[in-house]
């Protein structure tokens, strides 16, 4: 398990001065949860405090019963230092049985009894449970080990009801144990000041009082349903369960939240995507809907917590809980109030109070605003303040404002051809269509992925068209081989979506253009083709060897370079290349396998002459291009659409005209695109030339500069991202380059070049750079002057300024490539942009590279 030592690194923001406002206060020394119980069932007595469909109990009869079996458990010899199993179907006596153990200072161990008898005395053997706490009916249909004490539930608990509470008997340093253990593992434990903290403190964010009554709908053995006990009963409210029958029937919680009046709720956002849809379509059966809400367990989608919202009103609270470790405590919380138009999924949040989280890199070193990275947070057990920090299963970024942005989650990542992809960016695409409820992504084979997506109610959609929009929304690797509708997701006992159970289930996926029961096997690749394709990509890419089945883009080639080698492949060896198998899964292998040569393919019609009619038109009315949505794919289609030359007056080739003078100046020559850089950083005398190339100087008539501006209002400002040591004497960060001083300011926060900053196609070039500039368009410095046209004259002003750089970067040994793309709002606050502030153009820079190889 990774770790890194809390005192190398400052904390993220917590308490008053977190993300979460003053909420997030609290008191240093929280008494214990049996101390918080005792004195709910003093003060509340009379209060209901547990609803079941066997029992209904007041706090008092509830502290009464509780007493009453933790005596027999002590009598059984548990207590402090023990452990106690608890084997209970949903009810009010696995909620007595819990709480009985935890007044002794005993260890609760939640056992799920749909467990077969093997896999029940492992676990109380694993876990070294000597007394186990069921029902009735269970003690009786169960077997169990001779050495377990096995206690019911019932009755016979509470013969003076009406008497006073006995405070607990013990405060134990381990509250429960938690998580189902595999073999030769122990589950997590989790103390009792942890637990007593974190349920004070989501109560607090919550605003959970006496009138509150919740609804639980988690098993005994997740961490949520500690806090489903715990949360209500501590505040004195009231905790309401469904039968075991009923546990994951939303219709049935629809009931039980209009009969009893529920207020508060607690799940996974999968289960209260069920609650919403019964919920929204319950035709007047829940007149009040809850408005207190804790979800937590997996990502939440930002459509769920908008409907969250809109259902809890202006009054209710909505909180998103992150888990610390996999299974375990809460670590994150944040109030869902207006989202960021940027988040698909609501983020991370800040630290509850008392606990610490960062965001670090694969070597633990802490990340940077804005950098993606893995999201650590305390051990709430550790007795060492600077203990090591854990590794969470979220990736996450910060924000200048502290909070913790969600970035992806490893229970939906896999490696296709040793390269990491996120799934949940396709599932948030798929989240966004109008048609779509829901949406899970998951890779059955590991050497693709299918969508499984659930329709909203009387949505007209099918599989291929959602597969049809995908191709518009995500990157090719993320494109799923095939869209399946479904009504529903599976789900694990604890309510998040079962991932392992959706993979296993689907069919392998086959290839386009195969059938259904097609076995999806590639053909092996020819060993001479195989070697002489070896050789060209070696050629264009700068790198030797190349093994057949290596991800090409980790050798740092580009979506351009794979079409490029594409293209030269087959002038070459004469191969028609499938360019989208290519660019999904860029490999040798990939390139060459499957292979036809232009003889022998019957759908290559790039040489086949036009037909009389056709090519009339083509010479008549050559911008006359069939009209379609479909981008081009193969690459001798793409060529012949090329070689067509729309963009030229074909109709003026052949008039009479004035020649001019074939003037060709050296530094036109010498412009290029530059995707590879040289070795080494950029001499600081040859980045500040270049830059001040964009000075401005006043000739007398006014402000001027070497490039044009509508009015000369100048409204593009140019800012140097850098990465450290890149650019001789310049630390890494961010600049505003200021015209008139001809000088780099230096920003805070400081955030290097990061790729992340890039869409997917340009990260491999942003990698290898050693800065950035970015082109901004202040859009409020023109849009006075000329209204409605000012984006367009920023946007021309960012062309000028983009041309003049990359003429005068060669003769300074600056290479530079321009791209587009840069994430929405990545740099915002690394900048310190303003409102309205839009990056129109960034040229990525480094070293021009020692040969022309690798510019165009």
């Amino acid at each position: 398990m990774s770790s890194t030592t809390r005192n190398q690194h400052d904390l993220l923001p917590a308490g008053p001065a977190g993300p979460a406002g003053p909420e997030a206060a609290g008191p240093a020394q929280p008494p214990s949860v049996t101390a918080l119980l005792h004195a709910a069932s003093v003060r509340y007595a009379d209060r209901t405090a547990l609803i079941s469909s066997r029992a209904t109990l007041t706090h008092r009869e509830l502290g009464a019963r509780v007493t009453g079996l933790a005596r027999r458990i002590a009598d059984a010899g548990a207590g402090p230092g023990s452990r106690v199993a608890v084997c209970a179907e949903p009810g009010w006596e696995h909620v007595v049985g819990a709480l009985a153990v935890l007044w002794t200072g005993a260890t609760y161990v939640p056992v799920p009894p749909d467990l077969n008898r093997a896999a029940r005395w492992q676990r109380l053997a694993v876990v070294g449970a000597d007394v186990a706490v069921t029902q009735p009916w269970l003690r009786e249909r169960m077997d169990w080990h001779a050495d377990v004490t096995v206690l019911t539930v019932d009755g016979a608990d509470s013969p003076d009801a009406a008497g006073p509470v006995e405070p607990p008997f013990a405060h134990g340093g381990t509250l429960a144990l938690i998580g189902a253990p595999e073999s030769g593992t122990v589950p997590l434990s989790l103390s009792a000041a942890a637990v007593a903290r974190t349920v004070e403190d989501v109560n607090r964010r919550l605003g959970l009082t006496c009138e509150d009554r919740l609804l639980g709908v988690t098993p005994l053995a997740g961490e949520r349903a500690l806090y489903d006990m715990l949360g209500p009963l501590t505040a004195g409210g009231a905790l309401v369960l469904p039968d075991d029958i009923d546990l994951r029937n939303p219709a049935a919680w629809v009931a039980l939240a209009a009969g009893h009046a529920v207020t508060a709720w607690s799940a996974t956002p999968t289960l209260t995507r069920m609650f919403l849809d019964f919920a929204e379509g319950a035709g007047g059966t829940l007149p009040v809907p809850p408005r207190r809400y804790a979800i937590s367990g997996e990502p939440l989608p930002r459509a769920t917590a908008e409907r969250l919202r809109a259902l809890a009103g202006p009054d209710g609270r909505v909180l998103y809980l992150g888990e610390g470790a996999d299974p375990g405590i809460w670590a994150t919380c944040m109030p869902v109030g207006d989202l960021d138009e940027d988040w698909g999924w609501v983020p991370l949040g800040g630290p509850l109070a008392h606990r610490e989280v960062r965001v670090l890199s694969d070597s633990l070193a802490r990340c940077p605003v804005w950098v993606t990275g893995r999201v650590h947070h305390d051990d709430p057990d550790a007795s060492d303040p600077d203990g090591p920090l854990l590794p969470s299963g979220y990736l996450g970024r910060e924000l200048p404002t502290g909070i913790i942005e969600f970035a992806g989650d490893r229970a939906a990542r896999i490696w296709l051809n040793e390269r990491p992809l996120n799934l949940l960016d396709v599932e948030l695409a798929l989240w966004r269509h109008a048609s779509v409820a829901a949406a899970v992504v998951v890779s059955p084979t590991g050497t693709g992925t299918v969508a499984h997506v659930k329709p909203e109610p009387d949505a007209a959609i099918s599989g291929e068209e959602l597969r049809a929009y995908l191709r518009r929304m995500v990157s090719p690797y993320l494109l799923p081989e095939r869209v399946e509708l479904v009504l529903d997701f599976p789900t694990t006992p604890d309510g998040r979506v079962d991932r392992a159970a959706l993979a296993s289930s689907a069919p392998p996926a086959p290839r386009p253009g195969t059938g259904a029961d097609t076995p999806v096997t590639a053909p092996a690749p020819d060993a001479e083709l195989l070697e002489r394709a070896a050789s060209v990509a070696s050629r264009l890419l700068g790198v030797s060897p190349i093994e057949p089945h290596m991800n090409l883009l980790d050798l740092g080639a580009t979506s351009v370079d794979l079409v490029r080698l594409a293209t030269v492949v087959e002038e070459e060896l004469g191969i028609v290349v499938d360019m989208p198998e290519l660019l999904q899964f860029p490999s040798l292998a990939v390139l060459v396998s499957g292979h036809s040569t232009r003889d022998a393919d019957t759908t290559d019609t790039t040489d086949t002459p036009d037909t009389p009619d056709t090519a009339s038109a083509s010479v008549a009315h050559p911008s006359a291009v069939p009209a379609t949505d479909d981008v081009l794919h193969r690459l001798q289609d793409r060529q012949a659409f090329k070689n067509r030359r729309l963009g030229l007056r074909h109709d003026l080739d052949d008039a009479e005209g004035i020649d001019l003078a074939p003037e060709h100046t050296e530094r036109i020559a010498l412009r290029r695109t530059v995707r590879r850089f040289g070795s080494g950083p950029v001499p600081a005398a040859a980045f500040g030339a270049l830059l001040a190339a964009l000075r401005e100087t006043d000739t007398g008539d006014g402000p001027h500069r070497a490039y044009p501006s509508a009015g000369g209002a100048y409204p593009v400002q140019v800012y140097a991202v850098v990465k450290a040591g890149a650019v001789d004497g310049l630390p890494g960060g961010c600049y505003y380059h200021h015209p008139v001083r001809n000088r780099l300011i230096p920003l805070t926060p400081a955030h290097a070049l990061h790729p992340e900053d890039h869409h997917e196609v340009n990260r491999a070039v942003a990698e290898r750079a050693g800065f950035a500039l970015h082109l901004v368009g202040r859009t409020q410095a023109v849009t006075p002057l000329y209204g409605e046209l000012a984006d367009q004259f920023a946007a021309y002003e960012a062309g000028a300024i983009g041309q003049l750089l990359m003429t005068l970067a060669a003769e300074h040994g600056i290479g530079l490539c321009p791209v587009a793309g840069v994430r929405p709002g990545a740099l915002v606050g690394a900048l310190d942009l303003a409102v309205g502030d839009v990056v129109l153009h960034t040229l990525l820079g480094g070293p021009a590279p020692d040969t022309g190889g690798d510019a165009q």
